[in-house]
């Protein structure tokens, strides 16, 4: 067997990676809350050297969100934003200043759309309830729309996009085995209280936190009988917010099965897609296949992977059976509460008229905004196009609905010119971006960690990747070599 060595060039890394992981141990054994500290330190030193190794930072951290929570409390709420998103966006603006065209890519008429919903966010301050209610309320609305210009040029070839893809379904299958062993203790063993959760040796991992995620279940009245399916967080500080995650998770996993139509790749979709619905949200009994069927008519893929895809499926719901659940029974609860949602929603929309042209204000209505913000006001609309009406009247609406609605139909239209490989690869992004669009109606998924990152960073990745592949179908065409990739980051769509 050939002995295991390291050359001379790898020795410095290795050397700090030792001496970060003593140090954070050594933290932790002696001041816990603190530990949160080191990490921010090496991002910090990491996305100095280049904006690029912060986007990666960003994919390794993302699935671990509520991590530092666990070990420092709120405080640890701002972490990832302090350690990675600050810098990174401090990193990308400097490098900006080197580059000779424009920074943003070509979105039409999503473009002033967005600019005109910033503005009015801002100018919307003004009659915000206080300055910190409009200030967190505009973080929260604006801060993570530039990710798309990020997104868009840290895709420079059809490997980068694979290989960010790649990191997020294999970093997935972590919180998503979590998932299923916390949902399989929860549902094996009597809850403790009506809604108590028992995760058994996983609740050591949320420690003081744990108050805030053993409490939550929902009650499913089916045939007279009422079923309790435990909320499962995983490594996130709400199940809502592992929902999420475990929705982008298995779209990356779905694109890499249906691009390299793998059975090992195929394996990792069913996991993750077992993660989204052992999460306990119920939207993931209805999401999941949906997102799975219609990426499958965008993307047109073989003959058998559709059946491997198939057979996928029906052994998730044995697998379920099997471990205790009934997910038939729940099946059958699913139109009743989908009416229901409906309803809610609308009679939610029709009520934020009452906020008039103008609206409240930025942050009026925002979770964050009224938790943090001083606010003594405990309400809260769930539909987030209501929300948008409540806060910025119908002019906010209006652009930001015109913006998203532009972005995707741009991405969707452009899947047709590209090749049968970069397809397969996006269709199951597009159809995340639509599915999250469209649960805006029953929650404001996008105000919630860490979809706010994800969804606009993924508009931007997809914006390059599917111009990439149109160059490489129009020099296919034309019969002059395909191009490698797309150009540098200095270059623009």
């Amino acid at each position: 067997m050939t002995a295991f060595r390291f050359e001379r060039s790898q020795v410095p890394p290795a050397a700090l990676a030792l001496l970060v992981c003593a140090v954070a141990g050594a933290t932790v054994a002696v001041r816990a809350p603190a530990a949160p500290l080191i990490g921010i330190a090496v991002a910090l030193a990491l996305v100095s050297l280049d904006w690029r190794y912060g986007v990666t930072a960003l994919l390794v951290v993302l699935p671990f969100s509520g991590v530092p929570v666990f070990m420092a409390g709120r405080a640890g709420l701002a972490v990832r934003d302090a350690a990675i998103v600050v810098p990174l966006y401090m990193a990308f603006a400097l490098a900006t200043t080197r580059w000779r065209d424009a920074v943003l890519p070509r979105m039409g008429i999503a473009l002033p759309a967005l600019t005109l919903f910033a503005i009015i966010v801002l100018a919307h301050v003004a009659v915000s309830p206080s300055l910190v209610v409009g200030a967190i309320g505009t973080k929260v609305w604006l801060a993570y729309i530039p990710m798309i210009a990020v997104g868009y040029h840290f895709v420079r070839t059809r490997a980068d996009f694979e290989r960010a893809l790649r990191l997020t379904a294999l970093l997935g299958l972590i919180p998503a085995a979590i998932a299923v062993a916390e949902w399989f203790i929860a549902t094996r063993y009597p809850q403790t209280g009506v809604w108590t959760n028992n995760f058994g040796p996983f609740r050591h991992l949320y420690g003081s936190w744990y108050a805030e995620v053993s409490t939550s279940g929902v009650a499913w009245p089916v045939g007279g009988h009422t079923f309790i399916v435990p909320r499962v967080p995983s490594t996130f500080t709400s199940s809502t917010q592992y929902y999420l995650f475990g929705m982008v998770a298995f779209a990356g996993g779905l694109s890499q099965a249906l691009r390299t139509e793998s059975p090992r790749w195929t394996l990792c979709a069913f996991v993750l897609a077992m993660g989204v619905v052992a999460s306990g949200q119920r939207q993931g009994y209805v999401a999941v296949p949906l997102m799975a069927v219609v990426s499958l008519l965008l993307a047109r893929p073989g003959r058998n992977q559709i059946v491997v895809l198939a057979l996928a499926g029906c052994g998730s719901l044995i697998v379920l059976t099997a471990l205790g659940s009934a997910p038939m029974t729940l099946l059958s609860a699913i139109p009743g509460h989908a009416r229901e949602q409906m309803a809610t929603a609308w009679g939610e929309f029709q009520g934020s008229l009452s906020g008039g042209i103008v609206g409240h204000g930025t942050g009026w209505d925002t979770q964050a905004a009224l938790r943090y913000g001083g606010s003594a006001s405990t309400r809260y609309i769930e539909n987030w196009y209501a929300k948008a009406v409540l806060e910025l009247g119908f002019a906010g609406l209006a652009a930001i609905a015109v913006a998203l609605a532009s972005l995707q139909w741009r991405l969707l239209t452009a899947l047709r010119g590209i090749d049968a490989t970069s397809r397969r690869a996006a269709a199951p992004l597009c159809v995340l971006l639509l599915v999250m669009t469209a649960t805006l109606f029953k929650g404001p998924v996008l105000d919630l960690d860490p979809l706010n990152v994800y969804f606009w960073l993924l508009i931007g990745m997809l914006l390059s990747y599917v111009r990439i592949g149109r160059l490489d179908g129009d020099a296919s065409r034309v019969g002059a070599p395909a191009p490698q990739g797309a150009a540098p980051a200095e270059a623009t769509a």
